[in-house]
């Protein structure tokens, strides 16, 4: 073979291996980039509440006409120079009644390192409905999942509400005891859409 064709067979080898290696770099990079893209491993949803949301019992009052006008702070677990992460316990009732009752837990999760809002109130919301046994859909429009809670009474019923990063339970406690389920639950989302509305980010 004549050494002008050895060089040229040689150059064609050269290349074309070149243009193999670019190729199966490229599509490995390529499949990393869409692998990487399409298997995240967190949640990078923004917190949609934040603890200012739940200043306040009476802030609930303020926002909605629907709530009964009294209202009242039963309990608070937010440290805010520890977490961003929050709970409050709020009781409302017509002014000089006792009933109806409505209370209300609101439970908010902020972003961390290691885990976002919403993952955190979640796992929250799934903790909390672990052990119920009422799978009758609840019927809000609102919020990403919702179950029927125990009532505490025969005149009590309750539910609770993912949406977001926050958790909502809820329950409804009427001067009497209902003739059947659903004259309990109807004031109860009634007042839970009022809750929801008045707990968005302003």
């Amino acid at each position: 073979m004549k050494t002008s064709h050895r060089v040229a067979l040689w150059s064609g080898i050269c290349i074309a291996v070149a243009a193999t290696a670019v190729a199966v770099f490229w599509a490995a990079g390529l499949g990393s980039f869409l692998w990487g893209a399409d298997h995240k491993t967190s949640d990078t949803t923004p917190d949609k509440y934040h603890d200012t949301d739940f200043a306040a019992c009476t802030g609930f009052t303020a926002r909605s006409p629907e709530i009964p006008r009294d209202a009242s702070e039963v309990a608070r677990t937010w440290y805010p120079e520890i977490s961003k992460d929050g709970n409050l316990l709020c009781g409302f009732t017509p002014r000089a009644q006792q009933r109806p009752l409505v209370e209300l837990q609101a439970s908010w999760f902020a972003t961390t390192a290691a885990q976002s809002g919403s993952e955190h109130a979640s796992a929250n919301f799934t903790g909390a409905t672990a052990v119920n046994n009422d799978d009758s859909p609840v019927g809000l429009a609102f919020g990403e999942k919702a179950h029927w809670l125990p009532g505490k009474s025969q005149a009590d019923c309750g539910l609770i509400f993912l949406d977001r990063n926050a958790v909502f339970q809820i329950h409804y406690t009427a001067a009497t005891p209902g003739q059947n389920p659903e004259s309990c639950r109807g004031p109860l989302r009634k007042m839970a859409h009022a809750l929801y509305n008045a707990a968005q980010p302003r």
